[in-house]
């Protein structure tokens, strides 16, 4: 492939990869007026309660005091923070550090896989940590996230944050999130607003 040819893909491949977002924000958007009171109300305790179907992913979501965090947080955890649109992942490093995939959060060019502080992580957010099986100790998930610093192959759909972090913590790179996106949006948006009360649309 000659210099240009290959400039124009990457080109295509950045357009794109806007072009899904904004679609995805549109979607979310139309899909937030739907979310009723009924899912706000009970839909946490549903998720924290609930048990898994065989062959289900399963998790529980445990609030973190973000003044208080850096000391109880165990390393290797995989942290959330609530966007407006969507949930926020990264992996707790130890030292009041965070390995995320910083994507689109900055700007409409995706960015590199990263560490940052708790506190700019989670943005002045409320955060939580994802209790879920892991297949791999706390060293070896801190290892793996560690290993793609760097890394710029951010795709929205394919190779975002929780991809990344839940190849960290199990192997498989999954989004839950994307997934609910196409399937189940309302749900989703529900699950983002309760843990961000003060969320509007």
């Amino acid at each position: 492939m000659n210099r240009l040819t290959m400039e124009a893909a990457i080109a295509y491949a950045s357009l794109r990869s806007s072009v899904l977002l904004g679609l995805t924000l549109l979607a979310a958007i139309a899909f937030s007026q739907l979310n009723a009171t009924l899912f706000n109300n009970n839909l946490l305790s549903f998720l924290r309660n609930r048990k898994p179907a065989q062959g289900e992913l399963y998790f529980s979501l445990k609030p973190v005091n973000i003044e208080h965090a850096g000391k109880i947080l165990p390393i290797g955890c995989h942290l959330i923070t609530p966007r407006k649109f969507y949930t926020h992942h990264g992996i707790y490093l130890g030292g009041g550090e965070v390995v995320h995939y910083s994507g689109l959060s900055r700007s409409l060019r995706p960015g590199p896989i990263e560490v940052i502080n708790l506190e700019n992580f989670s943005n002045g957010k409320p955060l939580w940590v994802i209790q879920e099986p892991r297949h791999y100790s706390s060293d070896e998930i801190i290892t793996r996230a560690r290993s793609r610093i760097g890394e710029t192959q951010y795709k929205i759909l394919s190779n975002n944050c929780e991809h990344f972090c839940s190849w960290c913590v199990s192997g498989k790179s999954y989004s839950a999130q994307v997934n609910a996106y196409f399937h189940c949006p309302r749900y989703l948006l529900a699950l983002i607003s309760t843990l961000e009360p003060q969320l509007t649309a």
